[in-house]
């Protein structure tokens, strides 16, 4: 949809809600318009209906939320700039009902999780749309399946590098839109992104050298393909950055600042916020392991049902590795990769859902992609990030259909 088009657009959600003078709040979160108005009477909802791009809108403890879908920011940018209303920063999608809950509940802070990786992942969909239909044309046209062009090919190589560079890199996407959402520096949290995939620490990793900041224990972990450890590293660096931003003048504040805040998220990124997803990896993998000892396939479902979460978090990896014993040991694992084996199924499912259920075109070409990239290509990353991430109930769904 071009300019012109989103002008259009906003000139007409604007007179459908009665004027900009009967607008007394102007604002959006990832996926809807949140407006305030003096007189809802002067609000046109069949006209609201009509307009082209509106998906469907709601009353909600006193504000009317037009349902955009993703290309909201940019409809609002537009409308702000044609109209002069003042732009509002971006709030959370959390449900209406949950805004005042208890901030020690569990469901307050299951709500914020769901938002904040939702807004992480958004402004970088693109990459593992991009990524998960390139694996499946290699995996198309290579020896996987048609074997039109062998192994070897250079088209198939440069291909194959730029699939794996969607998702390879991933912390250094994560890094960028976590520091958009999060208020931090975002060529610091770059730079600290770019740390964990950097050459050193990688042959040091498959090497198993051990090695330390400030006499602190690194654990050997890759980050390649991760989630969590960019998230965790950049929330943190948000809060280190404001306390050195407030305790030096501004005389030498853009030079101190910087520096200190390296120095000081140069050991909480390699010793805990980085390697914390493995550590967890290893603590789940042996209580799966002792729940397979004791109560059989009950352990298999779980498996089947926490796997995609794993893969977000990198625990799959240690995982993965009892299970590699496990089978050399006795020649078969009836655990871990048979409950893995079923993930593809469980979000096929999903995506399926999603096309039927959805109004909005943007979600049903988002779902037709990750059918065709988990269906065919077994690529996962595509569903898991861009349907189950972003919404709580399908993570209960995902994993109730895995345990099943």
């Amino acid at each position: 949809m071009g300019k012109k088009d989103f002008s259009t657009m906003g000139n007409e959600i604007l007179k459908a809600l009665g004027g900009k003078d009967n607008i007394v709040y102007f604002g959006h979160c990832l996926t809807r318009l949140r407006v305030e108005v003096n007189d809802k009477t002067k609000v046109d909802t069949d006209s609201l209906k009509k307009v082209n791009g509106v998906v469907g809108f709601q009353w909600t403890s006193g504000q009317i939320q037009i349902i955009i879908g993703r290309d909201v920011e940019e409809l609002y940018d537009r409308m702000c700039k044609d109209t002069g209303l003042q732009p509002q920063a971006m709030i959370d999608e959390v449900v209406e009902e949950d805004e005042k809950a208890n901030k020690f509940s569990i469901k307050y802070w299951m709500n914020k999780l769901v938002a904040t990786i939702t807004a992480t992942i958004t402004p970088i969909l693109v990459v593992f749309t991009v990524g998960g239909l390139i694996k499946l044309i290699v995996a198309l046209i290579g020896p996987a399946m048609l074997n039109l062009l062998p192994a070897d090919n250079d088209l198939i190589i440069v291909l194959t590098m730029l699939g794996d560079a969607c998702f390879r890199f991933m912390p250094v996407f994560i890094a960028y839109s976590a520091a958009k959402h999060f208020g931090a520096n975002v060529p610091m949290a770059l730079i600290l992104a770019c740390l964990l995939m950097h050459p050193t620490l990688i042959e040091m990793v498959d090497a198993g050298q051990e090695f330390t900041v400030y006499g602190i224990p690194v654990v050997a972990t890759s980050y390649a393909n991760q989630f969590l450890p960019s998230l965790l590293i950049v929330w943190i660096l948000s809060k280190v950055e404001k306390f050195f931003k407030k305790i030096f003048p501004k005389v030498i504040r853009p030079l101190l600042y910087p520096l200190c805040t390296m120095l000081v998220m140069l050991p909480l990124a390699l010793c805990v916020l980085g390697p914390i997803g493995t550590i967890c990896g290893s603590l789940i993998s042996s209580f799966i392991l002792w729940v397979y000892d004791v109560f059989g396939p009950i352990a298999t479902g779980l498996v089947g049902g926490l796997f995609p979460l794993l893969i977000v978090t990198g625990m799959h990896h240690a995982l993965n590795s009892a299970a590699t014993v496990d089978y050399a040991l006795k020649g078969y694992d009836s655990c871990v990769f048979a409950g893995s084996y079923f993930m593809d199924y469980q979000l096929t499912a999903l995506a399926l859902a999603l096309l039927i259920k959805s109004k909005d075109p943007q979600h049903k070409a988002l779902a037709v992609n990750c059918i065709a990239t988990e269906g065919l290509g077994g690529i996962s990353e595509p569903t898991i990030f861009g349907i189950m991430l972003r919404n709580k109930k399908n993570i209960v769904y995902s994993f109730l259909g895995g345990f099943a």
